[in-house]
C-alpha cells in the first residue's frame, strides 16, 4: 500500500473557505485528465500524478506577478476564484486548443483562438499579447513535462531551464533562449530546439557499423557509478531523460523522476493526450511521414524500460537506489511510488497494469527497444565499455563480463587456497621435524 506523502502545498486562500478549497481541487483534477487522460479516481497512479500537479502549481506561482494581468482580462473580475485556479482554468483551455490543432498550428494561432473563446478584442497593448505567448509556451511544458519554462521580459523570446533537486535544494542549468518562435508552427518549434526528444523517421541516425546491443550487466547502474563515476541528476523535464555529457567532470545521467505520468499515458485508451498530439504534428527536414498515434506511447514506454534496464534487473543496483538515490528522487520530500516501484523492486507489480507495459529482457536492441532513447543509451553504454578498472578493488567489484569475473574470482580464490594449503603444509613438516627431534 503507498501512501500519499506528499507535503500540503501552502495556498493563497483561507483555510476555513472550503468551497474555494474544493473547486480548486476539481480544477486540478481537471486539468491532470486532459493532460493525461481521463483515468480511476482510485488509480493507484494517482499519487504519482499528485506530484506532478504540485510541480505544476509551483512552477505556476513563479508565473503569477507576469501573469495575473492577463488572466483577470481574460476572465473579468472574480474575487471568488484564487489565481491557481483561474490558471488551471486558462491552462485546460490552452491544452484543448492545441490538442485539435493542424500540424502548421502556431501559437499566435492560439492567441487568436482564445481572444474568440473568451470573446475578448484584440490586445492593443503588445506587452500583454506578449505575456500571453509565453504562457502559452509556459502551458506546454508544464502540461507535458518535456520542458521547464522560465520567464524573463515579456518581449523577449521564450527560453527554458532545466531545473533539479539534490540534497541542498532546487537548482538550475544555464537558461536556453527559443527564438523567433510564436510564428512557427508549435510541432516544428519544439522539435528544432530537441524539446521533442524523438529520432524520426526511425532509423535515420545509423550506428556507423556498431554494436547496438544493450545488456543489463553493462548498463546497471552499479557499474555505472563504480566503474565509471557516473551520477544521477533526478529532472523534472522528460526531454532531458537519459541525457549524458561523458565529458563533464561530474558525468552526470539525466533521469525523469516522474514515471506515473508517462505510464498514465501510456495506458489512457481514450481520448488523444497533448504531449500525443504535439509528438504526431512534429516535422523534421527528411519530410517524416510517420505520424502514428503510438509514436508518443513508444517514447514514453522506453522511458519506463530504462528504469529497469538501469536499476530494475540488477540486484545491486536495485540497493543503491533504495540506500542512497531514493532520497535524491524525492521532490520535495515526496517520492513518485511507481519510481520507487521500477527503480528499487524486483518486480513491478499493480500500478493499473504499468508493469505489463514493460517487456523486460537480460540483452536489449537499442533500436528495437528503445527506438527515441536508442542513441543516448548507446552513448551511455559506449563510455562505460571504454572505462577499466583502476585498482583490484573494482577489478573485483565489475560485473561487465561475470564469465571473466568468476574466472578471475575463481583463480584468486583458489590461488589463496593454495598458498594456505602450502603454509599449512610447511607447518606440518616443521611440526614433524620437531616431533622427531624430539624423540
Amino acid at each position: 500500500m503507498y501512501y500519499n506523502t506528499l507535503p500540503r502545498i501552502k495556498l493563497r486562500t483561507s483555510r476555513s473557505d472550503t468551497i474555494k478549497l474544493d473547486s480548486l481541487t476539481e480544477t486540478r483534477e481537471s486539468f491532470i485528465n486532459i493532460c493525461c487522460g481521463n483515468r480511476d479516481k482510485r488509480c493507484s497512479l494517482n499519487n504519482g500524478l499528485r506530484i506532478f500537479a504540485a510541480v505544476v502549481e509551483m512552477q505556476m506561482l513563479e508565473y503569477e506577478s507576469a501573469t495575473a494581468d492577463i488572466l483577470n482580462i481574460l476572465w473579468g473580475p472574480q474575487p471568488e476564484t484564487t489565481y491557481l485556479e483561474r490558471q488551471f482554468r486558462t491552462c485546460s483551455k490552452i491544452v484543448s486548443l492545441i490538442r485539435s490543432s493542424t500540424t502548421q498550428t502556431t501559437i499566435d494561432d492560439i492567441v487568436k483562438q482564445l481572444y474568440d473563446f473568451f470573446k475578448r478584442p484584440t490586445f492593443t497593448d503588445h506587452a500583454h499579447e506578449n505575456v500571453l505567448r509565453h504562457l502559452i509556451f509556459a502551458v506546454i511544458g508544464w502540461s507535458t513535462m518535456l520542458y521547464t519554462p522560465t520567464f524573463e521580459l515579456a518581449g523577449s523570446d521564450f527560453s527554458t531551464t532545466t531545473k533539479y533537486q539534490n540534497t541542498q535544494g532546487f537548482k538550475k542549468h544555464p537558461v536556453t533562449h527559443v527564438t523567433d518562435s510564436s510564428r512557427r508552427p508549435i510541432g516544428a518549434l519544439l522539435r528544432n530546439y530537441g524539446l521533442i526528444p524523438i529520432i524520426c523517421p526511425l532509423g535515420a541516425k545509423s550506428s556507423g557499423g556498431s554494436p547496438t546491443l544493450l545488456s543489463v550487466p553493462h548498463m546497471n547502474f552499479y557499474s555505472l557509478s563504480k566503474i565509471g563515476d557516473v551520477t544521477i541528476a533526478w529532472v523534472d523535464d522528460l526531454s532531458e531523460h537519459c541525457k549524458f555529457d561523458r565529458y563533464s567532470r561530474t558525468k552526470q545521467l539525466k533521469l525523469f523522476r516522474l514515471p506515473s505520468l508517462c505510464a498514465t499515458i501510456c495506458l489512457n485508451k481514450g481520448d488523444e493526450t497533448l504531449i500525443g498530439r504535439l509528438f504526431k504534428n512534429h516535422s523534421c527536414q527528411h519530410k517524416c511521414q510517420a505520424r502514428s498515434e503510438t509514436e508518443a506511447k513508444s517514447y514514453l514506454n522506453g522511458v519506463l524500460l530504462s528504469y529497469r534496464l538501469i536499476f530494475g534487473q540488477h540486484t545491486l543496483s536495485r540497493r543503491i537506489f533504495r540506500d542512497r538515490e531514493r532520497e535524491k528522487a524525492k521532490w520535495n520530500k515526496a517520492i513518485d511510488p511507481l519510481l520507487d516501484a521500477l527503480c528499487g523492486q524486483e518486480y513491478v507489480n499493480g500500478f493499473d497494469g504499468a508493469g505489463d507495459l514493460l517487456r523486460e529482457r537480460g540483452v536489449y536492441d537499442a533500436h528495437i527497444n528503445f527506438p527515441h532513447l536508442g542513441e543516448r543509451l548507446m552513448d551511455l553504454a559506449d563510455y562505460i565499455k571504454t572505462q577499466r578498472p583502476r585498482n583490484l578493488l573494482e577489478v573485483w567489484n565489475d560485473q561487465r563480463d561475470p564469465e571473466r569475473l568468476f574466472t578471475f574470482k575463481a583463480v584468486i580464490i583458489i590461488g589463496i587456497f593454495t598458498i594456505v594449503l602450502s603454509v599449512l603444509q610447511v607447518f606440518v613438516g616443521v611440526a614433524q621435524i620437531a616431533v622427531s627431534l624430539h624423540k
